[in-house]
């Protein structure tokens, strides 16, 4: 099952309805809400990231069913055993520019989506993280096109993804790791 999303086809996607969120920020934020909130539903992320929604428009409607499927498909890759997240940001086909700055989006949607609810956590490597989050949320988008600066993103934007995936599961574990203290008695 391929949980890929492409970047150019839903870069618009929020644009049409009523919100100032790009989808990679709206995708940040999805992803930091459900670390923190295991039974977040749909409505929980669109009325973060929408103003409203009229389902009886044809392109909102469909706006709307787009968002349901990176709802579905986040939270499939979150939980996903292989580790197969992808950050909703512009791609390596996109200028150096354009992918640093909706990394840098992607960053501040997530630290938005942690702050809806209280971070129940002491673990030093996640809050070591969330403050590393932050730094690169701050980054200069100004970043030069060239062979050293992409390698840098490259890492940058893997360090995001692994540290999204220790997070989640440090604030969610993975239900199938747990066994109930019932079945062992």
């Amino acid at each position: 099952m391929s949980f890929n999303f492409d970047y150019d086809e839903l870069k618009n996607v929020l644009h049409h309805l009523n919100t100032d969120d790009t989808v990679s920020s709206a995708h940040g934020i999805l992803c930091g809400f459900s670390c923190v909130k295991p039974d977040l539903t749909l409505d929980d992320w669109l009325n973060e990231v929408l103003v409203s929604i009229d389902l009886n428009n044809v392109n909102e409607k469909s706006e709307h069913e787009t968002l349901a499927k990176i709802y579905n498909n986040t939270l499939l890759q979150l939980n996903d055993e292989t580790l197969n997240f992808q950050l909703l940001i512009a791609d390596e086909d996109c200028q150096l520019r354009e992918q640093a700055q909706t990394l840098i989006q992607w960053c501040q949607g997530f630290l938005v989506g942690l702050g809806l609810q209280k971070i129940q956590t002491h673990d030093e490597d996640v809050l070591e993280m969330i403050k590393d989050f932050s730094e690169i949320s701050k980054l200069d988008v100004d970043v030069l096109d060239s062979e050293q600066n992409e390698q840098d993103l490259s890492q940058i934007i893997e360090f995001v993804r692994m540290g999204t995936l220790l997070i989640q599961e440090t604030l969610q574990p993975s239900k199938q790791d747990y066994i109930s203290p019932e079945i062992l008695h």
